[in-house]
């Protein structure tokens, strides 16, 4: 016997004469992350129902609500139109669970022909009352069973499972991200991935620092965001000769803004590489020192690619909550060294300025260590 699945997309539906590209990107990308499970679907009333081998459901379910373009999906039965037809599904279905209070929902997509909606709720309820024998209530039912019929079919379910909104993945679309061991980069990363962008993740790693738990918690983190995309793509830079001469030369109230100037030239010239059309970074505005109105406009400066700050305007509160929903506070809570941190001053510079950095550049040969961090980086597909 088989399910079906009710997949309500996103944003393609505002998307006009180019919906139907997006809805077969969408369906592309649920064939790829679904793989080797295989399906059949229809197009039909702003929906995509897959029809799925039964013991298939749970693994549906776990794949479905990481994939970007979906509103929303619900594991559903299906039948005709004819209203005699729903009430036997409905009965059927019903018999298997264990409730006593219900309510029924229907929607119709087809508003011109079939019985209206609150006539269908009205006598499958009535229906369920006397074949059942379980009582109605519509404030707070302990089952609510949902009617959505089609053009051509109805469909019975009971949860709708949401997804993480947005638009497909578009092989097309590459950025290249930022990723510390942090809590804002890995949402700033999947912030991007459910607009529709490939996102290859860049790390910037000191040997010194604790490698062992450090690359640990970066694979890990790599690994949770993969499940929003087709492929996830984890370069490793080596940071460690960089950062010595940073330290050798550079006042430890301006660290910081040094390290980060050389993370952009260098994920810079990876994007380039890559054919990536943006840089994306976990910028909280003014959340620490680093990220201030000044320090980000040092740090930005002179780079030829865009930058894209997707967390700009969040608050720590905000990021929090989507890491919970995504899957990595866990593993960004567990603690590992940070490069980024590295013999930093107690209390560094706060208003820096773009002239200041340029001339402290002066003094480093940034083209040789920018050079050999690239020769010696390192990728791990995820």
């Amino acid at each position: 016997m088989n399910s079906y699945i009710v997949i309500h997309y996103h944003e393609i539906g505002l998307k006009g004469k180019n919906r139907l590209h997006f809805i077969k990107m969408l369906i592309n990308n649920v064939k790829k992350k679904c793989e080797p499970m295989e399906f059949r679907y229809i197009i039909e009333s702003g929906q995509v129902t897959l029809e799925i081998e039964k013991k298939d459901e749970k693994k549906y379910s776990e794949i479905l609500d990481k994939i970007p373009g979906i509103a929303f999906f619900s594991i559903a039965t299906r039948t005709t139109l004819d209203l005699d037809d729903i009430k036997n599904e409905v009965i059927t279905v019903l018999k298997k669970k264990d409730f006593s209070t219900f309510r029924i929902t229907t929607k119709r997509h087809d508003k011109n022909h079939g019985t209206q909606s609150q006539e269908v709720n009205r006598q499958v309820g009535a229906e369920v009352v006397e074949k059942l024998k379980k009582k109605v209530s519509l404030k707070e039912p302990e089952l609510t069973v949902k009617i959505e019929t089609t053009f051509e079919h109805s469909y019975i379910s009971f949860q709708d499972v949401p997804g993480c909104g947005g638009l497909p993945t578009d092989q097309r679309q590459k950025v290249v991200a930022l990723l510390s061991g942090g809590f804002d980069s890995p949402v700033a990363a999947y912030m991007m991935m459910k607009r529709g962008c490939e996102v290859i993740l860049v790390h910037f790693h000191n040997k010194n620092v604790d490698k062992t738990s450090v690359e640990s918690k970066i694979k890990q983190l790599a690994k949770q965001l993969s499940k929003f995309q087709l492929k996830t793509k984890l370069i490793i830079v080596p940071f460690d000769e960089i950062q010595k001469e940073i330290i050798v030369k550079v006042n430890s109230t301006l660290r910081m803004l040094v390290y980060r100037r050389f993370m952009i030239k260098i994920a810079s010239m990876i994007a380039k590489d890559e054919r990536a059309r943006f840089l994306v970074v976990g910028d909280s505005l003014s959340q620490v020192a680093s990220q201030t109105f000044n320090n980000l406009r040092a740090t930005y400066h002179g780079e030829e690619i865009h930058i894209l700050s997707p967390v700009i305007g969040l608050d720590k509160d905000e990021i929090i909550k989507i890491t919970r929903r995504i899957g990595t506070f866990d593993i960004s809570a567990q603690p590992a060294g940070d490069c980024c941190s590295f013999f930093l001053a107690k209390h560094p510079e706060l208003k820096s300025d773009v002239k200041t950095l340029l001339r402290i550049e002066e003094g480093i040969d940034v083209d040789k260590f920018v050079k050999e961090a690239i020769e010696k980086i390192r990728v791990v597909e995820c």
